[in-house]
């Protein structure tokens, strides 16, 4: 962690978390541990994108976070991206107090378009599972190979994704939903669209060919959602623009 920051004040802390080699590597297996005490509020994000490199063995990344009563996260790290020939195998787990909150997003890209590069070998597992008071929220595992076609059936032929998820320590209205999902779509990705699918959780999901474009539109999501459910202006991390 980089030393702290309190651009907003005394709430929240501004964390930036950095991994020295950059990505993660065959064998590797990197554990990130967050607990957020009662009453204390904080935003975590990445100062670049993070990478799983071509590798000839698995390696595994784990992220915990635990949300005490009144405490707030907001997990917001830049995208992920998915070399080609990549053993990866990633989880996340959140569990939230009564009365906590948490936002967070994950945004994946599959190989290096730019460089002319399609994952066309390798695996990508994912899981994730969100609690709030003990009581299973959200759970989902999804498993990409590298087989040709693979990605183009399970994506609409498109290579990025994100995934944003919301825990409110008060139940959400349809219309908040349907807020974020307008905010979403203003940046115009291929497919975007935002649910309430429990009183106290929130999910948007957007895929696209433009790792930009889907950052926006979760940005877009993020900045609907933080003051209805944090009681907060959204003012974007400041390394966001370097």
């Amino acid at each position: 962690m980089q030393k702290g920051l309190w651009p907003e004040g005394p709430d929240p802390l501004h964390l930036i978390l950095l991994h020295p080699p950059g990505g993660i590597a065959g064998g590797d297996s990197l554990a990130t541990e967050i607990a957020v005490c009662q009453d204390a509020h904080v935003l975590l994000t990445t100062p670049g994108a993070g990478r799983w490199y071509r590798a000839d063995a698995p390696s595994e990344m784990v992220v915990r976070m635990t949300v005490e009563t009144g405490a707030s996260i907001e997990w917001l790290p830049q995208e992920t991206i998915v070399h080609d020939g990549a053993q990866a195998e990633a989880s996340l787990e959140l569990e939230v107090a009564e009365g906590g909150s948490a936002i967070g997003w994950e945004t994946i890209v599959l190989g290096r378009r730019a460089s002319g590069e399609r994952f066309e070998n390798g695996v990508l597992r994912q899981s994730t599972r969100i609690t709030l008071a003990g009581r299973l929220l959200f759970g989902e595992s999804s498993l990409v190979t590298g087989d040709r076609g693979a990605d183009l059936a399970a994506l609409g032929g498109l290579h990025v994704s994100g995934l944003l998820w919301a825990v409110s320590a008060e139940p959400m209205g349809d219309a908040l939903a349907d807020g974020v999902e307008a905010a979403m779509l203003t940046v115009s990705p291929a497919h975007a669209g935002a649910s309430r699918v429990a009183p106290n959780l929130l999910l948007a999901r957007v895929v696209d060919g433009s790792p930009e474009r889907v950052r926006a539109s979760l940005t877009e999501a993020w900045t609907v959602l933080r003051p209805e459910l944090l009681g907060r202006e959204a003012r974007r991390p400041r390394i966001w623009a370097t």
